[in-house]
């Protein structure tokens, strides 16, 4: 190998053979084969730019959060929001609710939404939790 652009055509090559022999259902590898000459210069590659992830949207469905599960009882998340203790939670304000808190990401008049606390699980619509937060419009 005379340069490092070398090394970089050879390697996809290489990880397939190896990938290949490491496989359990591969074939055992063939004999090596005859030395062939090596090219000049390899092909150039296109250069592309690299592929962006897809946008994360919120899970329309999902199981609903526990209120036992320790993330939600570490934020004091209740399933209503008259159920809030207000000696335990002094934050709590009459009206607020997931429904209506910045972080739901549920559509508007739905009964449950995901929320990015709870992740890949959804909210109830008129729960609450510690980190309400009032949706401004």
């Amino acid at each position: 190998m005379t340069t490092r652009r070398h090394f970089i055509w050879l390697l996809p090559a290489s990880g397939a053979a190896l990938l290949a022999a490491c496989s359990e259902s591969a074939p055992p590898p063939a004999a090596a084969p005859t030395a062939q000459p090596v090219p000049a210069s390899p092909p150039e590659a296109p250069v592309t730019a690299p592929a962006q992830a897809p946008a994360q949207t919120p899970s329309a469905t999902g199981p609903m959060v526990d209120a036992t599960e320790p993330t939600a009882v570490a934020l004091g998340y209740v399933t209503l929001a008259s159920a809030v203790d207000k000696v335990k939670h002094p934050n709590f304000a009459e009206g607020s609710a997931c429904g209506n808190c910045a972080l739901y990401q549920g559509a508007v008049g739905s009964a449950a939404g995901p929320c990015p606390l709870f992740t890949g699980k959804q909210v109830a619509a008129k729960g609450w939790c510690a980190s309400y937060v009032k949706k401004t419009t």
